[in-house]
């Protein structure tokens, strides 16, 4: 009879550990998406603001600048950039950037796209595997830019 009120005390515990795991994961959850939201409202109103007032080679440039500067490559982080470039380029006059980005419509294209992003990432001192993907932001901009309305 004893063991047996051992076992139903450690599933107890068990039951009670796992129910107080999941209740602070689900609040560090919480906090840290309200974090990732603000965040992100920032970056978006940051580009935006910026974007008003220059070109949009200049919101690329601020966006490696500022990406040069950090040390945090975590996922979070390049959303953040990818937000602060992408609202940038929404609110930027154009100067003909998007005519010398190569487009990425088929899979050869693609590829060359790839490696121009890698070579201009090279080319401004950043060798990390989140460079080229704020050419991404760039890509997909002048793609939405190029696109006809209702599309």
């Amino acid at each position: 009879m004893a063991s047996k009120t051992n076992v139903v005390m450690i599933v107890l515990v068990i039951v009670a550990l796992m129910a107080a795991g999941t209740v602070i994961g689900w609040r560090w959850l919480q906090r840290a998406a309200t974090g990732m939201v603000q965040e992100s409202r920032q970056e978006y109103d940051a580009g935006t603001t910026l974007g008003q007032s220059v070109t949009e080679n200049m919101c690329v440039d601020t966006a490696f600048a500022q990406h040069a500067r950090t040390t945090n490559r975590s996922m979070a982080r390049q959303i953040s950039e990818n937000i602060f470039l992408e609202s940038c380029l929404r609110a930027s006059t154009p100067s003909g950037m998007c005519d010398t980005i190569p487009t990425t419509d088929s899979f050869k294209a693609l590829m060359k796209f790839s490696m121009w992003s890698v070579e201009q990432c090279r080319l401004r001192g950043l060798s990390d595997r989140g460079c080229p993907r704020l050419l991404q932001v760039v890509s997909s901009e002048c793609g939405r830019r190029t696109r006809p309305k209702g599309s």
